[in-house]
């Protein structure tokens, strides 16, 4: 049992010594909002040298202003009718999230990629004073309230993300296609665009049906840099 034990910690120890992990920070810039990201990987070469599949964790704060929110579920987003607008005067929405990049080697200077978020978790400040832009199926409603068009409805993000593809996503997910360019075998600088959801939970439902998620879609560009730790 004892032999086992030190076994399996010296190939333990074996592998992440030789662990690459890539650090990367970058800026995003879209229609009426900006991002900054932190994030780490672990770096994989998958079938050859030159693909790439890595594992990583990433800290996403987005700020933004006079960003129109829609109605967010898949079963309302099918029929226009059912959608709903809201509009946020500010938004600002922290997101974690693990994620995945797929890589590929163009040359030892070049790589191209892509990433997307998995699963994490959303945090942010109390949005108020929401305007409301009802879709058919709730004109009559509100042309009956217009006093409700300010609805007192309070917002905050919401707080489980997930990938479950489309409009049945859940929370808020980034996802960015990069083109790389190394630098050194160390520092790489990072151009690309995203496509960046955040959604928000109201304290009750405002929406058609008593829908209480609107969602937002940004595809904004990205410049960053990365630094290679581990042996290379």
């Amino acid at each position: 049992m004892k032999k086992n034990f030190i076994t399996a910690v010296l190939l333990f120890a074996a592998v992440f010594a030789n662990a690459q992990y890539r650090v990367n920070a970058g800026a995003s810039a879209g229609s009426g909002a900006s991002m900054i990201s932190f994030g780490v990987e672990r770096e994989f070469n998958i079938v050859s040298k030159k693909l790439h599949v890595n594992p990583g964790i990433r800290f996403n704060a987005f700020n933004g202003s006079n960003l129109d929110y829609i109605t967010a579920p898949a079963e309302y987003t099918v029929n226009d009718d059912h959608v709903d607008t809201v509009r946020f005067s500010n938004a600002n929405s922290n997101f974690a999230n693990l994620y995945v990049r797929i890589g590929y080697d163009i040359s030892d200077k070049f790589l191209l990629s892509f990433d997307i978020d998995i699963v994490g978790v959303s945090f942010g400040a109390e949005q108020d004073n929401l305007f409301v832009r009802p879709g058919k199926s709730q004109r009559d409603y509100y042309n009956m309230n217009p006093s409700l068009l300010i609805s007192p409805a309070k917002a905050t993000p919401t707080s489980i993300n997930a990938l479950l593809i489309g409009d049945n996503d859940l929370g808020s997910l980034n996802s960015t296609l990069n083109l790389t360019y190394n630098f050194t075998k160390r520092i790489a600088v990072d151009a690309g665009v995203g496509l960046v959801f955040t959604e928000y939970t109201t304290d009750y439902g405002i929406g058609y049906d008593q829908n209480d998620r609107f969602r937002n879609k940004n595809m904004m560009g990205y410049l960053g840099v990365s630094y290679l730790l581990g042996d290379k």
